[in-house]
């Protein structure tokens, strides 16, 4: 499982996880980079979506990953 910090690419998270889009989405991120997803890490995403929050957007991103990974969805 991907472990996901502010080093982790949008790419790769998106990847590994495309649950996780509708998180992005909700901060700003746009159609375009669902298709083609950008390689700058979470904390650059963070920096410009997210008013610097990084943790609280990690912590969304890992809610709606765990949410999604369990049996009862």
């Amino acid at each position: 499982m991907l472990t996901i910090d502010g080093h982790t690419t949008v790419r790769k998270l998106l990847t590994e996880h495309p649950n996780a889009f509708a998180v992005l989405v909700s901060h700003g991120m746009c159609q375009d980079c669902k298709e083609n997803p950008p390689s700058v890490p979470l904390q650059h995403f963070a920096q410009k979506h997210c008013d610097g929050d990084l943790d609280n957007l990690i912590e969304q991103l890992e809610i709606a990953i765990h949410k999604d990974d369990s049996p009862h969805g």
